[in-house]
């Protein structure tokens, strides 16, 4: 299984002001007390509410935070990627969540591309600021620190647990 196992910290639905109060085992969470409201399918590029991604979690999502303020070890890589893509305009003509992405390092951009590969089901990709490593994958309980993209990892850790979440839901 990719990632690391985080133990579980409960599926409690709390009101934000007593949210702030909980200490989490993992940045980002990976479960835990958390909104009543979740995070819909999409690329972010402004972080999203950590309460709401929790609830995103137990519904069986993936989120994907990235970290544009730290060194990337395959940043060519990355590069030659994106310059690929640099004449295609805005990331997404439609409205959804998507189109409010705005670029603003190489490593976004790969991911965007990505999570569009990837579908957007039950996926989320959004900067984080306060992740320690380039890339974070999480699920309920999972979570996958990466210093370089590594497409094939990422794709196996999503087609293991998304839609795993302890809530089934739907959408």
């Amino acid at each position: 299984m990719p990632g690391e196992s985080v133990a579980d910290q409960g599926r409690e639905h709390w009101e934000h002001a007593k949210l702030d109060e909980f200490k989490y085992n993992s940045n980002p969470p990976t479960s835990g007390p958390h909104d009543p409201d979740w995070i819909r399918p999409g690329i972010y590029g402004t972080p999203q509410d950590k309460y709401k991604l929790i609830h995103s979690l137990e519904h069986g999502y993936v989120v994907v935070h990235y970290n544009c303020a730290l060194p990337i070890s395959n940043f060519e890589f990355l590069i030659s990627k994106v310059n690929a893509h640099e004449d295609e305009g805005d990331l997404d003509g439609d409205s959804t969540p998507s189109a409010t992405f705005k670029a603003d390092c190489s490593l976004a951009q790969v991911l965007a591309d990505w999570g569009k590969k990837m579908e957007l089901k039950k996926l989320i990709v959004q900067v984080n600021p306060t992740v320690d490593k380039p890339i974070v994958l999480v699920a309920w309980g999972r979570i996958l620190k990466m210093d370089s993209f590594d497409e094939k990892l990422a794709e196996k850790f999503v087609k293991a647990f998304r839609n795993k979440g302890p809530e089934a839901t739907m959408e």
